[in-house]
């Protein structure tokens, strides 16, 4: 993979797509969050002050929306989550053509037989009907030579007609979003020309290439947030947390936690042989190796091991543990068609506070799916990842939700508790995240409560955006409050690398009052997120600090007193490749969440140059 293409890219597109955005966006009249042009219907037309021209009625819809969002989350914001979305969409579409993973087997942004006319452009006969082409519309542009202007149209009808399968990067709610293409595609340096000439095989490896491409987007981002010494916010954490994993530590981190299950259950497996980082159990004495006999996994089906991610990224760990357990199906004789299907739906389940992240790691996981099922987006095989971006309830509680409830006199007192139990719960939801404890409710009570609102609550003037965006908020965070509230046979992650002093009062009060002993920073209060079930592990890489310095001693103690380490490799620097010369000192480990006093197995590699060499040979 050629990283250093990849980075030129990232950062490249960042900077022209933001260009680009607040171009067409002025062009619109819409100049900054305070000097926005009056816009109005004439007929079948649209009509912006100061603009000879005129633009299609339904413009005015969609630069209306546009309008909101920017009244609300600010004109600077608004244009870097439109620039970051046509960014997801471009690359995923490049991964797509790649594979020829797209339905109708046409190339979207480029040529096989060369040539800067993308294939579908010829080839729009056969696809109108899967895109809906508007054929009297586009015709007369080709006969123009208006090339660009049909492009644009066709490229985002190929984006809606992606919805179904790819929601999360093409949702048909953001139809604005075809007012914000740049004029220029096709021709000269463009977002879309810049990227085909990253040459084909970066693609084809790997969706690993997705999560790299993320991490160099937002690289200045990050570079920006530390310069400036501002405490970290809800909108500035992912960029300053973004880590992306080396290979190698993920299959370390998923082989001793999943493979070790597996493995306990199933001693005899050939997957033993193709899991080249597992480390097989320290010698143990005879007493304590009968209460480990006993607290082992025993005759686990594939179906039935739960595996969490709470800090999953672009989904680099998820993917991994996906292939992992393939193998594992495979081996208990499932229908391979089957396999992935069964494993989004039953055992990987991720959170992420940053939408992006989130947006691809579901994204490749669907990719995975489809790469071991050629039938996977057929109805029959289809199933979306249950991984989520965590909310706040910042939506719910601007609607007004407890009196609009109670004025729909359709819940009980007990009802309605719950649900304001659920919105305070994750008030701060978008800045503390999956460090949030969620206790168990009856879910199923709430869901039902959720529906009835959404049913039967009569529309009126004043409740209108607490039963359309409230009830969509509720649902969002009762499903993000039963994962958090589950137990799982394996935790494993990449936490944030942050200082709670930082951060926002509000982390560093959850902080003090729910992780006493490891509240200096998020990466060691994720060691004490109870997600893991009884005798279930907890598998990490992170700073390696919370060994030695007296602020986590008792984290130690407790560590020492409720925990086994199974093993752990001590990485010290050097171990991530870092972007803009950063140095952290790391280790990593698996936890099992078990009281019984074990010996473990160290590495010691703080001093290799090639620490994955250096394990594979014994380590130190």
């Amino acid at each position: 993979m050629d990283k250093k293409a990849l980075q030129t890219y990232a950062v490249w597109a960042k900077d022209n797509l933001e260009n680009q955005i607040e171009v067409q966006l002025k062009a619109l009249g819409i100049n900054s969050k305070n000097d926005i042009k009056t816009a109005r219907r004439v007929g079948d037309r649209t009509i912006i002050d100061g603009d000879p021209n005129s633009y299609p009625g339904d413009l005015k819809d969609k630069r209306d929306q546009i309008i909101n969002i920017i009244k609300q989350e600010g004109y600077k914001q608004v244009i870097e989550e439109f620039a970051y979305t046509w960014f997801n969409r471009i690359v995923a579409l490049r991964f797509m053509e790649v594979h020829d993973f797209l339905p109708h087997g046409f190339r979207v942004l480029s040529s096989r037989t060369g040539g800067f006319e993308p294939e579908i452009m010829k080839n729009l006969n056969f696809v109108k009907d899967d895109l809906k082409l508007d054929m009297s519309l586009l015709s007369p542009l080709m006969e123009q030579g208006k090339i660009d202007e049909a492009y644009r149209y066709v490229l985002f009808r190929q984006c809606n007609a992606l919805s179904g399968i790819l929601p999360m990067l093409f949702s048909l709610d953001q139809s604005y979003l075809e007012l914000l293409l740049p004029n220029a595609l096709l021709k000269g340096e463009t977002f879309i020309t810049k990227l085909l000439e990253i040459d084909e095989s970066n693609f084809l490896n790997d969706v690993e290439v997705i999560g790299w491409l993320y991490q160099f987007y937002i690289s200045q981002k990050k570079d920006e947030v530390f310069a400036s010494k501002k405490t970290i916010t809800k909108d500035t954490l992912p960029a300053v947390t973004q880590l992306f994993t080396p290979d190698w530590i993920v299959r370390y981190m998923a082989e001793n936690s999943v493979g070790r299950i597996w493995l306990e259950s199933h001693p005899d497996s050939s997957l033993r042989a193709s899991m080249k980082y597992y480390v097989d159990d320290a010698k143990q004495e005879e007493d304590v190796q009968k209460k480990l006999d006993e607290i082992k996994y025993k005759a686990v089906n594939p179906e039935e091991i739960k595996i969490v991610e709470p800090c999953c990224g672009s989904g680099h760990i998820l993917v991994y543990v996906f292939d992992l357990l393939y193998k594992m199906y495979e081996e208990k004789g499932y229908q391979t068609r089957d396999i992935p299907t069964l494993i989004l739906k039953n055992n990987l389940f991720g959170l992420d506070v940053d939408r992006r992240a989130a947006q691809l790691a579901s994204f490749a996981l669907i990719m995975k799916a489809r790469s071991a099922n050629s039938r996977f987006f057929n109805s029959n095989y289809y199933v979306l990842p249950q991984v989520y971006e965590i909310w706040d309830s910042r939506i719910l509680i601007h609607t007004d939700y407890l009196n609009q409830i109670k004025e729909t006199k359709l819940l009980g007192e007990q009802q309605i508790k719950d649900i304001e139990w659920l919105a305070e719960k994750f008030r701060y939801g978008k800045t503390i995240g999956s460090l949030l404890k969620v206790e168990k409710k009856d879910f199923k009570s709430i869901s039902q409560s959720i529906d009835t609102l959404k049913d039967k609550a009569v529309l009126n003037v004043f409740n209108t955006n607490f039963l359309n965006d409230g009830i969509d908020c509720l649902r969002h965070l009762l499903k993000q409050a039963e994962i958090m509230a589950n137990k799982y046979d394996v935790m494993i992650t990449n936490p944030p690398y942050i200082g709670t002093s930082t951060m926002e009062l509000e982390v560093k009060k959850y902080a003090a009052d729910n992780y006493l002993d490891s509240k200096s920073d998020m990466f060691a209060m994720f060691m004490e997120v109870p997600l893991v079930k009884k005798n279930g592990f907890r598998a990490m890489i992170n700073m390696h600090s919370w060994m030695f310095l007296s602020s986590y001693e008792k984290l130690r103690k407790k560590i020492i007193m409720n925990e086994m380490i199974v093993n752990m490799i001590h990485l010290g620097a050097h171990a991530f490749e870092m972007i803009g010369g950063e140095v952290v000192q790391t280790t990593s480990f698996v936890l099992r969440n078990s009281p019984i006093a074990t010996n473990g197995v160290y590495f010691r590699l703080v001093d290799e140059k090639d620490k994955e060499a250096a394990f594979l040979a014994g380590g130190v």
